[in-house]
């Protein structure tokens, strides 16, 4: 019996997510040529199952077979797509390989459960992938050599808030701040002495405090604080800790006047509260020691940062920033 439609797409969709495909475009520009090769082989006649990995290998074995930016545009351009997906087309990635391995793996396994396969069906699901790139790529952190380094961030934040008005049901602005300021702990602190976790995942019920705990700190980040986090950072002040919550400019306000107001007023002026842009800009200007390429340089390891943490836990890799012409 055939499996549906349907039932591929789920298969494939956690293959994405396993690897790390979403919003990636070297995996689906790689995908799309390995998954075209072995169409046009059942079209001529002369795929024969199971697949062999080997036949998608140069003679050195170093890099995948037939990847490239124009054998990618070239699948594109067979479904009306004219954009320019990846130059490289996954050719010079280094876990194509295994990517390819691994697909054609998958492949034969979803050729031997049901007899046959549909593998248009299979590239118009890698093509849905790029096109959902085109429509969320990643953000876009171009400087303009009169903007101020806040300004620049807010130009992130404005990218994000205009994705998530577009009404997916994400949090992007608060996953930015999260994962921004996590970034900039690990060029501050080290990497591997902050923990990271998922925008979306809860701090309640865990072993954690907040978004971030480090020795006697704990790092709460938000766009809007509520009295729900108020109430967190009572409890962290009760169990000895000292909370410190990183937000937006309105959401300083907001936290000060819920402080004045929530008990009396008796937790005013004992949680600390930064604003986000300013957290951020001052580290990268003091790293920088003060100069147009110290800023610069300080800036790109944050980004560089965040990307690895967006890379590890999270399963959208359109939240990645890429820097543009500076």
């Amino acid at each position: 019996m055939n499996t549906p439609p349907s039932a591929i797409n789920t298969v494939l969709e956690a293959f994405a997510i396993n690897n790390a495909v979403n919003g990636n475009k070297g995996p689906i520009a790689a995908l799309l040529v390995i998954n075209r090769h072995v169409l046009e082989k059942q079209k001529a006649g002369t795929l024969e199952w199971p697949l062999n990995s080997d036949d998608w290998k140069t003679g050195k074995q170093g890099q995948v077979k037939g990847l490239g930016g124009p054998a990618t545009q070239k699948v594109l351009s067979d479904h009306g797509i004219m954009r320019m997906l990846a130059s490289e087309g996954g050719r010079t990635s280094r876990g194509s390989m295994q990517l390819m391995m691994d697909y054609i793996e998958l492949l034969n396994q979803l050729h031997k459960n049901n007899g046959t396969l549909d593998l248009l069906a299979c590239e118009c699901f890698w093509i849905a992938k790029a096109k959902d790139y085109f429509e969320r790529r990643p953000f876009i952190l171009s400087i303009d050599p009169l903007w101020g380094v806040r300004r620049a961030i807010r130009h992130l934040l404005s990218q994000a808030q205009n994705r998530q008005n577009e009404g997916t049901g994400s949090k992007f602005v608060g996953s930015l701040m999260q994962h921004m300021v996590g970034a900039k702990l690990d060029v501050l602190l080290g990497e591997g002495n902050i923990k990271h976790y998922h925008s979306n995942q809860n701090d309640s019920g865990s072993s954690r405090s907040g978004d971030f705990d480090y020795e006697d700190m704990v790092l709460h980040v938000t766009n809007m604080p509520t009295e729900a986090l108020l109430s967190k950072c009572i409890t962290n002040l009760e169990g000895g800790y000292k909370p410190l919550v990183i937000t937006s400019s309105k959401g300083t306000v907001v936290l000060e006047a819920l402080l004045e107001t929530f008990g009396n007023g008796a937790y005013d002026g004992r949680v600390d509260i930064l604003e986000f842009e300013q957290f951020l800009a001052s580290n990268v200007i003091e790293l920088g020691r003060f100069n147009a390429a110290g800023r610069k340089a300080s800036l790109s390891k944050i980004i560089e940062a965040y990307n690895r943490i967006i890379e590890t836990v999270e399963y959208d890799l359109s939240m990645k920033i890429e820097l543009g012409d500076q």
